[in-house]
């Protein structure tokens, strides 16, 4: 029996509200794959993402830890150009869970941000992953959903309210640990 073509995958997941754990965390894998050049197999285009935002309270239900991701976030930052910018509030969880991450991130300090607020906590509003034009943001993550925009209007707005945000925030999650 012969074997019927695959049909193509979208370049892009439909926008709205996306639910379920396998279905959000998909999403979040499938951007951060996206960033690898020439990225295929389903992979968002995009490569020419000069800078990457990522910001959850702990991480926890992120793929940071996979090989996968941390070479598509290798081949990304070797183009150059490029910065990771990283917002959170509990980077001692973040640390725990994400162990090859840690260990990648002293490679890629250089052109890695993380930054914490000085006062409060991060805004849910900004929790999520914004390449744009891509903007997955979480809505609830106890009960996985994630709203998910792809237009450059939306992602323009997204990255003023960042960059406001940056401005009451302090370094955090530093590479090394000081002290005796």
């Amino acid at each position: 029996m012969p074997m019927l073509p695959q049909p193509p995958q979208p370049a892009w997941p439909e926008a709205g509200l996306h639910q379920g754990r396998q279905v959000c965390a998909g999403l979040l894998r499938q951007a951060l794959l996206g960033l690898a050049p020439g990225a295929g197999d389903g992979a968002l285009p995009l490569a020419g993402t000069r800078v990457l935002w990522l910001a959850d309270t702990d991480f926890a239900d992120w793929p940071l830890d996979e090989p996968p991701v941390l070479a598509a976030l290798t081949a990304w930052l070797r183009q150059g150009g490029r910065q990771l910018r990283i917002g959170g509030d509990d980077f001692e969880a973040t640390a725990r869970l994400h162990p090859r991450l840690v260990r990648w991130r002293r490679d890629w300090t250089h052109v890695t941000e993380v930054w914490a607020p000085t006062e409060g906590r991060l805004p849910p509003a900004l929790r999520g992953l914004l390449a744009a034009p891509l903007w997955l943001q979480w809505q609830d993550t106890p009960d996985w959903r994630m709203r998910c925009i792809t237009d450059a209007v939306h992602a323009r707005a997204t990255q003023a309210q960042i960059a406001d945000f940056l401005q009451r925030c302090e370094p955090a999650w530093p590479v090394t640990a000081l002290g005796l």
